[in-house]
Formats: C-alpha cells, structure tokens, sequence
C-alpha cells in the first residue's frame, strides 16, 4: 500500500501548549520553553491577526498570525 502524499488542501497547526507565552501590549505573543528566556528577549514573537478561544471552555486559544499560521496555545501557561 502507497503512502499518500500529504495534500496541501489540508491546514495544520504548531502545538505550543507545553510553551509559556505571554501578549504584551501591542497584542503579539511572546512564546519559549522558560519564562526567563521570554524576559530577556530570546523568544519567538508571533505577529497576531486573529485568536480564537475555546469554547464551552476557553482553555486552549488558536492564534492566526498575521502570515497565515496557526499556533494551539493552553491557556494555563499564559504568564501574567
């Protein structure tokens, strides 16, 4: 049986659930493995165009960046 090639039709995401992040005020989201290397700048910063939340329960955001890629966030590792 032949694997089938992945069909570009089909959206995908980056799971970022295990990532501290943080929206500062010009609304785009710090995201890294520490909270230490978010401090210090060392972090990937996502251009946001659009976050959709969970629903009945909003503990998990989708965030569409503004190059049209999705990244699945836990809401229980945005830092305050």
């Amino acid at each position: 049986m032949k694997k089938n090639n992945q069909d570009e039709t089909i959206k995908t995401f980056s799971d970022y659930q295990i990532k501290s992040w943080f929206q500062d005020e010009s609304k785009n989201i710090k995201v890294e493995d520490t909270v230490s290397k978010i401090i210090s700048g060392d972090c990937k910063t996502l251009e946001v165009k659009e976050i959709l939340h969970g629903n009945p329960y909003p503990t998990w955001r989708l965030v569409i960046t503004t190059n049209d890629k999705i990244y699945l966030l836990k809401t229980s590792r945005e830092l305050k």
